[in-house]
């Protein structure tokens, strides 16, 4: 039984509590531009991002980057209770720049991965949820400002936690031989998704049993194999269509795929969208960006 406990929703900002009484795991991986801060009220969980698997437990704080691939999945116990925020690039890094001095991008870059909090920390980050629930539970005058402040300061608090040695990043799940072997996978397909030509030359590089290889990737991170490749291809194919320099059927071959005719195929599956309109919407939102700062400046 899911249970949604709490949800709510601003310009570029959404949170949820969701509470569940049975095993659940994320239909596949994904990732998307927005931020997200995940914390676990209770329970136990998988956590996969990029290309490791970490064990997280009541308390767990986890910070995942635009674009960063992630998962959860069951572990131990089914139940859990998560809280998660999920903030657009805009407009809350302009908001968080003027209270901060210095643009979101870099503390969830720097910050990324599993915080293992201690109880004064568990404290603090309940203490901030809770308000930013009331917030929104009461809407009283300003109370956009005032839910967009408080996940300012739940940042603020995680850029203290290397310099304070309160706490350190997550360590990966438990090192039994199928996450080490799939973790060893994992990180080879990180770095070469574009030479990968088959499932066999992985279990040859990796002498490792094909069936065998296929159950344990699914059972630790929730995805296929050939799903991960993908995924790591469409993430590339992104960059490479924001930067322009590539024309689509370019972009294909270096990616490893023989025709622009299957990339886009996977393309539209991870992303909803074509190469193509991508590469539309991008510049288009580029262009937006643009015409702020200069209407920015001009009122200066």
């Amino acid at each position: 039984m899911n249970r949604v406990v709490f949800s709510g929703i601003l310009d570029g900002v959404v949170v949820d509590r969701i509470v569940r009484d049975d095993e659940f795991s994320m239909p596949s991986m994904h990732f998307h531009p927005e931020f997200e801060i995940y914390y676990l009220l209770d329970g136990e969980r998988y956590y996969f991002i990029e290309d490791k698997t970490y064990a997280i437990g009541r308390g767990s704080l986890v910070i995942i980057d635009a674009m960063q691939i992630h998962k959860t999945t069951a572990l131990g116990k089914a139940a859990h209770d998560r809280f998660l925020i999920e903030l657009a690039p805009e407009p809350f890094a302009a908001f968080f720049g003027g209270l901060c001095g210095t643009a979101p991008h870099s503390v969830f870059a720097e910050h990324t991965g599993v915080w293992m909090l201690d109880g004064e920390g568990q404290r603090v980050v309940e203490g901030l949820l809770r308000e930013i629930t009331l917030e929104f539970k009461e809407q009283r005058p300003h109370y956009q400002a005032l839910v967009m402040m408080k996940i300012a300061e739940l940042l603020l608090f995680v850029t203290r936690l290397k310099p304070r040695g309160r706490t350190a990043a997550g360590a990966p799940a438990p090192q039994m031989p199928k996450h080490i072997q799939v973790n060893g996978v994992t990180d080879y397909i990180s770095t070469h998704y574009d030479k990968v030509k088959s499932l066999d030359e992985i279990c040859k590089r990796f002498f490792i049993n094909k069936s065998y290889l296929c159950r344990i990737f699914k059972e630790v991170t929730g995805s296929t194999v050939q799903e991960y490749i993908h995924i790591c291809r469409v993430k590339k194919a992104q960059e490479l269509l924001e930067d322009g320099g590539m024309n689509v059927t370019r972009i294909a071959s270096a990616l490893g795929y023989g025709t622009v005719t299957h990339f886009e195929r996977v393309f539209r599956k991870y992303t909803e969208t074509t190469p193509l309109k991508y590469r539309k919407k991008m510049r288009l939102i580029r262009q937006k960006v643009r015409e702020r700062k200069d209407e920015k400046h001009l009122t200066k």
